[in-house]
């Protein structure tokens, strides 16, 4: 099980990210920052805005719960065609959690969103992450940059697929898998939030073709923007797939939901409820 950074190794950490958004973070948003406000147990939330007065002007959403704890970011909405993705991380950029800070980019390819198409007008926005080199489209520099700017700890990138993951049903897709980067523990905790929606989050009736597996290790060979976490930062990431064959968007947006909040779990990061 992936452990949160103590210590030390916390405060080494914290340094390198403050010196990471000095110089980093500053290049990726907007002048302004749009929203702060006090969240529960001191936690301050903060929202800004990247690619502004451009089609792909988006927005950034951070909870910082000021406790020590795992950096994590999530990001939603590359493909526009799989609103499942986007739509959990609509609400996953709402969370409250107990320590760390939370980073999420729920609707990262606006105009692809809002066409409902896979691509925008520069391609396929998750070919744009070649791995030790700059991404190659505006909206992806800056995405990356945004990314690297937080030093995180774990990258989870939500899509969905037409179809399932080796199974010889429907059509040719990826579909209800997990794929870890080959970051040490990665592979495990993908094992582990696998075997807990299976368990837990898997309805009774459907058929086993729908258990989720652990996918294929992500390890920098294609331009992916998980690949490029795997290579340029050497931290875990996942890309998570459900499946579009059969479900509607209510289960898939449901489990991409459930799968995030134990990837996080397994980072030391809970999410709480307000009374």
């Amino acid at each position: 099980m992936s452990k949160q950074k103590t210590g030390n190794d916390a405060q080494t950490s914290q340094t390198r990210r403050s010196l990471l958004r000095r110089t980093g973070l500053a290049l990726a948003m907007s002048p302004a920052i749009l929203a702060t406000q006090e969240t529960s147990q001191a936690a301050i939330q903060t929202t800004y805005t990247i690619r502004d007065d451009t089609p792909d002007e988006t927005d950034v959403y951070v909870t910082d719960t000021q406790n020590s704890g795992s950096t994590a970011v999530v990001v939603g909405g590359i493909h526009g065609n799989e609103p499942a993705g986007y739509e959990a991380a609509e609400d996953i950029k709402t969370w409250s959690i107990d320590q760390g800070t939370l980073i999420t980019i729920p609707q990262s390819n606006p105009v692809a969103i809002q066409r409902g198409t896979y691509s925008n007008d520069n391609g396929n926005l998750n070919r744009k992450f070649p791995s030790g080199e700059e991404p190659t489209t505006p909206l992806a520099r800056v995405i990356w940059g945004v990314i690297a700017s937080y030093d995180p700890d774990v990258v989870i990138n939500l899509h969905s697929s037409k179809g399932i993951y080796n199974e010889d049903v429907g059509p040719d897709g990826t579909g209800q898998a997990i794929y870890p980067t080959t970051a040490s523990g990665a592979a495990q905790d993908a094992v582990s939030t696998k075997d807990y929606m299976n368990q837990y989050h898997l309805d009774d009736s459907l058929p086993n073709y729908y258990r989720f597996k652990r996918g294929n290790l992500i390890d920098g060979d294609r331009p992916l923007l998980i690949h490029k976490v795997d290579a340029d930062l050497n931290q875990p990431g996942f890309i998570v797939e459900t499946t579009r064959y059969g479900t509607d968007l209510q289960t898939r947006t449901a489990w991409e939901l459930n799968i995030v909040r134990h990837l996080l779990r397994r980072y030391g990061i809970h999410r709480t409820y307000e009374n």
